[in-house]
C-alpha cells in the first residue's frame, strides 16, 4: 500500500512499535532526569525541552522518509527500509550528566544549564556538519569491525544490558513481555491475528500492570504545550555562557556525528546504503531546529535500522512515529503514558533492538575480524561500571574526592582509575581498538600505526581518556598508543624489507 508515493507493509507497523518505545522511552528518561536529578523546572521539561525534541525528531524522519523513497526508485526495489532517528539515549544520558547537571551544580542555576544546552545543541550541530565532510572519507577506510563493533558494545550495555534490571525486578509482566517479543521477532512465531509481538507484550503489559495495581489512568500534566523558538527569546548570550564548557561540548559533539558514522554503516550491511554526508548533514538541520523550539539534545540516526528491517519496516513507520511523538509532546501527554505503560513491558522491544546490533557485529564482519568486534565491546563496560560507581557514590553523598573512598573502592576489586579513562570518549576509543587489531590481522601494519598515532593525538588533546580538552592530561596513556603506533611502523618496516617476516607471522 502507498501513501503519498510511500511503501507501507504490516512490517511498518511492527517497526513503529519499536521505534515508538524506543523513543518513548528515551523521552521518559529525558523527563525523569531534568525534573529530579538536574532540577529543572516543569516549564522548560514540558513546554520547551519536550515540543522542542519532538519538532527536530519529525524533520529528520520526514527526511529520511524521503530518503528511503529516493533509494527504493533508484533501485528499483519495495524492501528499503528508513533510517530510524531522533534523541538518542546514550546522548540523553550524556548530554545531561555532561553538560546539564555540572552547569546546574556549579552555578545554581538549572535555567542557565538549559540555555547553555541549547548553545551546546547547536555547537554540536556545526561540528556534524564539519563531520559530514569527513564522513565518507572515514566510512571507506575504517574497518566495519570497528563501527559495527561500537554499536554492538553500546546495545551490550546501554540498549539490552540495561533494560535485564527493569524484567528481572519486575518478573511477572517483564517475562511475559519478554516472552512475547523474543517469540515474535526472533524465533518468527505466530501471534494470534497476525498482532505485532511488540504491540502484544505493550497490552498485555499495561493490563496486568493495572490488575497489580502498579499501573494508573491519569490525565495529570496533559495540556496544549504550543512550541515557540525559545532559542531567540534566550538570546545569543548563551554563546557566551557556554565558552568555559567548550572542552565538554565539542568531544561529545565529534561523539554524536561518529555515532551517526556508525549506524548509517549498520544500514548498510542490511542492505540499504545511505549517503553518510546527506544524512550527517540533515542530523545537524533536525538538532538545530530541535535547538530554536527548546531542545538541548542533538538530533541522530538511531542505532537498530537491522532490527526494523528484520521486523519488516519498510518507510513510513518512523514518518507515523513523529508525527505521533510530536502530538504526544504538543499536548503533554508523556506523563499519562508512563503511569499505564509499565517499564518492563517496554524494554523487551529494545532488548531486542540491541540483540540484532549484537549480532550484527559477529556475522557482518569478515570472519578473521570477529575478535576485532569482540574488542570493541570491552570498553563500554568500564563506562558502564562508572556510571555505577558514580551513581552509588553520589546516592549516598560522597564521591571519589575523598581519598578514603577510593582506597575503599581499590581494596574491594574496583579499578576506579581505569574505570575513568574507559568513560571518557568510549566510542571512539571502542572503534581504535578495533581498527587497531583489525589492521593487524589483516597484516596492514601501516595503518594499525595510523590508527594508534590517532589515539595518541586524541588522548594528547584530551579528546578521550579524559571528562575535558587539555594538554597531555594523561600522559602515560598517550605514550602508551604511541608505542602500538611505532611498533607497528617497526614491523611495518621489518615487512618491506622481508616480506617472509609476515608471512611467517601469518603461518603462526
Amino acid at each position: 500500500m502507498k501513501v503519498f508515493g510511500l511503501r507501507f507493509s504490516k512490517g511498518d507497523v511492527d517497526g513503529l512499535l519499536g521505534i515508538f518505545v524506543d523513543n518513548l522511552s528515551v523521552f521518559l528518561v529525558l523527563i525523569s532526569l531534568n525534573l529530579y536529578v538536574v532540577g529543572m523546572p516543569a516549564e522548560i521539561v514540558f513546554g520547551r525541552m519536550l515540543p522542542g525534541a519532538a519538532l527536530g525528531l519529525l524533520f529528520g524522519n520526514i527526511y529520511y522518509a524521503y530518503l528511503a523513497k529516493r533509494l527504493a526508485k533508484k533501485e528499483n526495489r519495495d524492501d528499503v527500509t528508513a533510517l530510524p532517528s531522533g534523541v538518542s539515549i546514550v546522548f540523553v544520558l550524556v548530554y545531561t550528566m555532561g553538560i546539564l547537571l555540572p552547569v546546574s551544580r556549579i552555578t545554581g542555576d538549572p535555567v542557565m544549564a538549559w540555555r547553555i544546552g541549547l548553545a551546546a545543541n547547536f555547537i554540536g550541530a556545526a561540528i556534524c556538519v564539519l563531520g559530514a565532510f569527513i564522513g565518507p572519507w572515514l566510512r571507506k577506510h575504517l574497518p566495519t569491525a570497528a563501527m559495527l563493533g561500537a554499536l554492538g558494545g553500546l546495545a551490550v550495555v546501554f540498549i539490552a544490558g540495561m533494560g535485564l534490571d527493569d524484567i528481572f525486578s519486575d518478573p511477572i509482566i517483564g517475562f511475559i513481555a519478554l516472552a512475547v517479543v523474543l517469540w515474535g521477532y526472533i524465533a518468527r512465531g505466530k501471534i494470534p491475528f497476525k498482532l505485532p509481538a511488540g504491540l502484544v507484550a505493550l497490552i498485555l503489559g499495561a493490563i496486568i500492570a493495572l490488575f497489580m495495581g502498579k499501573a494508573t489512568l491519569s490525565v495529570e500534566g496533559v495540556g496544549l504545550y504550543a512550541p515557540i523558538p525559545w532559542f531567540f527569546t534566550v538570546g545569543f548570550q548563551a554563546f557566551k555562557e557556554a565558552v568555559p564548557f567548550l572542552a565538554v561540548i565539542i568531544p561529545l559533539a565529534v561523539i554524536n556525528f561518529i555515532s551517526t558514522l556508525n549506524n548509517v554503516e549498520s544500514a548498510k550491511t542490511a542492505g540499504d546504503n545511505y549517503p553518510i554526508r546527506e544524512t550527517m548533514i540533515v542530523d545537524a538541520v533536525a538538532s538545530a531546529i530541535g535547538g530554536v523550539f527548546g531542545c538541548p539534545y542533538p538530533n541522530c540516526v538511531f542505532i537498530g535500522h537491522p532490527g526494523y528491517k528484520r521486523m519488516g519496516a519498510r518507510m513510513g513507520y518512523s514518518l507515523i512515529n513523529g508525527i505521533i511523538m510530536t502530538i504526544l509532546a504538543f499536548f503533554g501527554l508523556f506523563g499519562m503514558m508512563s503511569k499505564i505503560i509499565p517499564t518492563s513491558a517496554v524494554t523487551p522491544i529494545l532488548i531486542f533492538i540491541g540483540l540484532v546490533n549484537i549480532e550484527l557485529a559477529f556475522t557482518a564482519v569478515p570472519k578473521a575480524h570477529v575478535p576485532a568486534s569482540a574488542i570493541a565491546l570491552l570498553p563500554f563496560v568500564g563506562e558502564f561500571a562508572f556510571e555505577q560507581v558514580n551513581s552509588t557514590l553520589s546516592s549516598l553523598g560522597t564521591s571519589v574526592t575523598d581519598t578514603g573512598v577510593l582506597q575503599g573502592l581499590m581494596i574491594e576489586g574496583l579499578n576506579y582509575p581505569g574505570y575513568t579513562v574507559l568513560a571518557y570518549g568510549t566510542i571512539i576509543i571502542s572503534m581504535l581498538l578495533a581498527s587497531i587489531l583489525a589492521f593487524v590481522i589483516s597484516r596492514d601494519l601501516l595503518k594499525a600505526s595510523v590508527a594508534a598515532f590517532i589515539g595518541a593525538v586524541c588522548s594528547a588533546v584530551g579528546l578521550i581518556h579524559a571528562p575535558t580538552l587539555a594538554w597531555l592530561p594523561v600522559p602515560q596513556l598517550t605514550l602508551a598508543w604511541l608505542i602500538v603506533a611505532a611498533i607497528c611502523f617497526v614491523m611495518y618496516q621489518a615487512g618491506k624489507k622481508n616480506p617472509d617476516l609476515l608471512a611467517e607471522i601469518e603461518e603462526v
